[in-house]
């Protein structure tokens, strides 16, 4: 098999992993929704926190911190196309000789 061929099947079993991590996304947002709204003065640092905030600061930092960011880089991998890397090989030289 050739590299293309490799790359061509690690980007379709990309788009699956997007489709699974979209679905992560959607479950997580879910149980942030079905909370509470937390106290202000809980939110502004005038009691300390709950559980309930904890857990929904967690879930609210790992979808935005970390979960967004994969989806865009894997997103951006699976459908990279070798002109594209070209293109972008030739800006940095451009870049690298001016």
């Amino acid at each position: 098999m050739e590299r293309e061929e490799y790359a061509t099947r690690a980007q379709r079993g990309l788009w699956k992993v997007i489709g699974i991590l979209l679905r992560v996304e959607d479950v997580l947002g879910d149980l942030v929704q079905e909370m509470p709204e937390s106290p202000e003065d809980m939110l502004e640092g005038g009691r300390p926190e709950d559980t309930m905030l904890a857990v929904e600061s967690a879930i609210r930092c790992a979808i935005a911190d970390d979960l967004w960011p994969m989806l865009d880089r894997l997103k951006r991998a699976a459908a990279v196309t070798p002109a594209d890397l070209l293109r972008s090989w030739e800006d940095r030289e451009r870049m690298r000789v001016n």
